[in-house]
């Protein structure tokens, strides 16, 4: 009974760190495609992150406001 509760464990440990892996793996390509679009923007058209955050607030802002 003991080893079953240990291979239980090592198939918990297994699944919870695979899906640590994968969710760190996404969010590092996430932060690494807006930064690609970020240096895009800034480089081709001289349109700096600043203004894309104050349009994003914009966008948040009238939608908080049409609740």
């Amino acid at each position: 009974m003991e080893l079953l509760i240990v291979l239980g464990a090592i198939v918990v440990v297994v699944v919870v760190f695979g899906w640590l892996f994968k969710l760190v793996r996404n969010t590092i390509q996430t932060v690494l495609l807006v930064a690609f679009l970020l240096l895009a923007l800034y480089f081709l058209f001289g349109i700096g992150p600043g203004v894309v955050w104050e349009q994003i607030r914009a966008w948040l802002g009238g939608w908080w406001e049409s609740r």
